[in-house]
């Protein structure tokens, strides 16, 4: 199941970017040719879209039940990845 899903480009305007279904966030997506204009040169650089998904901060009854019934069905291992000190230092810098 692939959602779509409408942002805006402070370059160019609106565009539709097709998130895969499994799309974790943090995950980034590029566009090519819609960033920023190259300096000195032809064309336009590329733009990069990072997903960020909310989780909503209180849920109905119905809505616990709908996501105690979803955990029942297929259950989730929740197994961190692992980074490395390189990719650590990284995200301080981020």
């Amino acid at each position: 199941m692939t959602c779509s899903a409408w942002f805006r480009s402070r370059l160019e305007g609106e565009h539709r970017l097709k998130i895969p279904e499994g799309t974790q966030s943090g995950t980034s997506f590029r566009i090519r040719n819609k960033g920023v204009p190259v300096l000195n040169g032809h064309g336009k650089g590329d733009l990069f879209v990072e997903v960020r998904i909310q989780t909503p901060g209180k849920l109905s009854k119905r809505q616990r039940e709908l996501l105690d019934e979803l955990g029942q069905l297929s259950p989730v291992e929740n197994k961190p990845q692992r980074r490395s000190l390189l990719g650590r230092v990284k995200d301080m810098f981020v």
